[in-house]
């Protein structure tokens, strides 16, 4: 497995080395490598859901026009990239109020530095200019996009239908997603094991590979949800929500959109669970069927909220 490590860094410099694997979670694999006497973390494409290219494009952007701390990219390829070792990646996942507050604030200011750069929600992409941004007239818009690429992959597991309703709801709802706020530089995915914390607040931000253009309160909701609700922590929500208060203002409407994001998420959740096997068998298929079931569930209350 470690051939296609070789591969990428020999393509970059012939002084290097594998020291160890860190994660191997589909669709991606990351190494510890040292690169030209210099230690760094090598992330590749293990299938054709991951673009690591312009994951580092994303990483390279927020490294150059925020003060988020992040790893400094050192090379890109077609299916990797090569980033500088950061000392504040987080080594665990435990958290607690002063890590959900840190987290807040440091989103909050992602969202505040990032939103002058961005006039559309949309998903990016690597260009010839670098990076680009496929943009949407509407915030639905690109919600749709979203959904579109969770049908065409559910489809190959039997789950089609869960994201399609989801779809419909969108098409046929879009006021339940208007006025939600500026188009921000959202990461996507910003959990414990991505956010590190010191002594002076945010030490480290990494994994953008879910990050797209859109309001503030979807990545808040990303990170919501999985972090805290899953975990049956209010305490640390509210610590949460005060941090990125302290820093920007959520939109009116926020609570009451709060659904239509769980909904959204669960399924891009019910890809997730069949994409990186993280979970198999049996009790991979309650868990579909569970989030399945839910998915309907919050549509049915959706529709008579908004209906």
């Amino acid at each position: 497995m470690t051939r296609d490590a070789h591969d990428a860094l020999a393509s970059h410099t012939t002084e290097y080395e594998i020291h160890r694997e860190l994660h191997d979670v589909p669709p991606h694999r990351t190494y510890d490598v040292s690169i030209d006497g210099a230690r760094a973390v090598c992330k590749l494409a293990t299938g054709s859901e991951a673009d690591p290219a312009t994951e580092a494009r994303i990483v390279r952007y927020v490294g150059e026009h925020t003060s988020i701390p992040v790893p400094r990219i050192i090379a890109i390829g077609q299916n990797h990239f090569i980033a500088e070792w950061h000392d504040g990646v987080p080594e665990t996942d435990e958290i607690g109020e002063r890590w959900a507050r840190i987290a807040g604030a440091g989103m909050a200011t992602l969202h505040a530095e990032t939103t002058a750069d961005v006039e559309a929600t949309g998903l990016l992409r690597t260009s010839e200019d670098g990076l680009s941004l496929d943009a949407h007239e509407t915030w639905p818009e690109t919600i749709e996009t979203v959904l579109e690429d969770r049908r065409e992959y559910l489809a190959g597991v039997g789950y089609a239908d869960v994201a399609h309703e989801a779809l419909q709801f969108v098409r046929e709802y879009p006021v339940a997603f208007k006025d939600c706020g500026d188009p921000v530089l959202c990461h996507g995915n910003l959990l414990p094991a991505h956010l590190g914390i010191n002594d002076n607040g945010v030490a480290c931000i990494i994994d953008f590979e879910h990050a797209l253009v859109g309001p503030g309160e979807y990545d808040y909701w990303r990170t919501a949800l999985p972090a805290f609700e899953a975990r049956e922590r209010p305490d640390l929500q509210r610590s949460f929500r005060t941090g990125y208060e302290s820093i920007r203002a959520l939109p009116d409407g926020f609570d009451r959109r709060a659904e239509c994001y769980r909904m959204v998420n669960s399924v891009s959740y019910l890809k997730a669970l069949h994409l990186q096997q993280q979970i198999t068998g049996d009790e991979a298929e309650r868990r579909a069927e569970r989030m399945a079931g839910y998915v309907h569930d919050a549509l049915v209350d959706l529709r008579e909220m908004y209906g």
